[in-house]
């Protein structure tokens, strides 16, 4: 990706052309590293279980925003953050399965497939993965811990696909330096020099 002589380079225009999502029980031997989560053909821990299919439009949406007031200080001028924040992130899954209901609802069905549902939500708490593809060939991939914020299922119309609408809310870490989610940005184009030895 080389930028003209204006400082705008076309070939870092992101435009995504699939993705991919995941979670896993939280805990240390299931957070991924920085130097593994570049590894271009990553392997994920096998705790992670990848929830399918999103539907066209359902892509990641994500949203960061500040909370609450800044702290302003005595020096007119100075203040500092809340700390607070809204971290979420939006996508609408395609797949009506057993993995996307016990995520959608924090219960694991039984052998009914039957599973009683609390519209209040649920308190589980996942690794979320994510890993967005674009026509370029940059990868962004996401690592956070986050809870299910909201679930919102479409309504049924024939002949389209019934997606379930979810948005996950990160939550502060001490996996991610107290912050809310670690980030790789991946340019697949560079070609990796080969190993001296």
């Amino acid at each position: 990706m080389v930028a003209d002589a204006q400082g705008n380079d076309l070939g870092a225009v992101g435009v995504p052309i699939s993705g991919n999502l995941g979670v896993a029980p939280v805990a240390q031997a299931n957070v991924i590293a920085p130097a593994a989560g570049a590894v271009l053909e990553i392997a994920l821990p096998a705790a992670y279980r990848k929830l399918g299919l999103f539907k066209q439009d359902g892509g990641f949406n994500l949203t960061t925003e500040k909370d609450g007031d800044a702290i302003e200080l005595f020096q007119e001028g100075y203040s500092i953050p809340s700390g607070l924040a809204n971290a979420t992130l939006a996508v609408t899954l395609a797949q009506t399965d057993n993995l996307v209901r016990e995520v959608a609802w924090g219960k694991t069905p039984d052998e009914n497939g039957y599973i009683t549902v609390d519209a209040g939500g649920h308190a589980t708490r996942y690794l979320l993965w994510s890993e967005e593809i674009f026509r370029n060939g940059i990868l962004i991939r996401r690592l956070g811990v986050a809870t299910v914020d909201s679930v919102q299922i479409d309504q049924s119309t024939r002949g389209e696909v019934k997606g379930y609408a979810i948005t996950f809310k990160y939550q502060r870490s001490p996996y991610f330096d107290n912050e809310h989610f670690g980030e790789w940005l991946i340019d697949t184009n560079v070609v990796e020099p080969p190993e001296e030895g």
